[in-house]
């Protein structure tokens, strides 16, 4: 029993201080009130990426990953023909759950990213349903797409790495799923993107996209600071900076270091095909 204690101390301690921490920059996504059920999350560490997930809502409320210029190089792997539960997630949310639900299964951690990063493992990862939350078809497969591009073709050749944290944000009204109660639809997500300075401050950039943002949209439309984003999700990022830098930066909205206007409008490169695609009230998703 003595030896069980301290094998599991041991592995506890590991996770703590020495593997999360290694997976985020900046500090491991917290709540900010601790007191508050619905945000509230166990952490799970995936090839490539790490989440928060709430029982609660049936969603991650927060999932970091970092970007590197390898993803733009390398083969890719065929893409997994669906989804899968898991084991880890207590009330066991199955694809199943948003079937002829009206919101596509929303990837957090991008399956491309993960797979060019990762490999296979990285890529079968992301299609755990613990990285998914409820996506309008246009969101997901339009104006969310778009940033997921911008986030390679620009900003990770600007900045190497690019950080990564991203999630859904909800309002004071509880929506949920018809086809699964266990969860709950977001009002929008957020994207915060940090790039590491080497000899300077870092650099934020953060958006927030509403269910009903429509596809066409410029990018710069969805920009906010990372003040607001914790406001609305009631969690605190990048908690490790000091305290006067971090309430500065996290105040601002500084788009210019990250080319944004290059990238802003460009369509997706994929619209045509998602064009001819079923409706979302089936089960298909890009």
């Amino acid at each position: 029993m003595g030896l069980a204690l301290i094998a599991a101390s041991a592995l506890y301690a590991y996770e703590v201080f020495h593997a999360r921490p290694r997976m985020a920059y900046l500090g491991v996504p917290r709540a900010t009130d601790w007191k508050q059920p619905r945000t509230w999350t166990h952490v799970l560490r995936n090839h490539g990426f790490m989440l928060g997930y709430s029982e609660l809502r049936g969603n991650p409320l927060w999932v970091t990953f970092a970007l590197r210029q390898a993803a733009h190089t390398g083969a890719t792997h065929r893409r997994p023909g669906h989804f899968s539960a898991d084991w880890r997630n207590l009330t066991r949310i199955s694809p199943e759950d948003y079937t002829r639900s009206g919101y596509d299964r929303g990837h957090m951690a991008p399956n491309h990213a993960m797979d060019l990063l990762f490999g296979r493992p990285g890529q079968l990862d992301s299609f755990l349903m613990t990285n998914v939350v409820p996506q309008k078809p246009e969101l997901n497969r339009k104006l969310w797409e778009r940033l997921e591009e911008a986030e390679f073709d620009h900003f990770a050749r600007l900045f190497d790495p690019v950080w990564v944290v991203t999630g859904p944000l909800f309002d004071a009204r509880t929506e949920r799923l018809k086809s699964a109660f266990r969860v709950e639809i977001p009002d929008a997500l957020f994207r915060i993107y940090a790039a590491p300075g080497a000899s300077s401050e870092p650099r934020l950039l953060a958006f927030v996209m509403p269910q009903d943002a429509p596809g066409n949209a410029p990018l710069d439309r969805f920009l906010t600071s990372v003040d607001t984003i914790e406001a609305l999700s009631g969690l605190d990022f990048f908690h490790e900076l000091e305290d006067a830098e971090e309430e500065r930066l996290e105040a601002a909205i500084a788009a210019d270091p990250w080319g944004l206007q290059e990238a802003a409008r460009l369509p997706g490169r994929f619209a045509s095909k998602h064009r001819r695609q079923t409706p979302a009230s089936s089960s298909t998703e890009p």
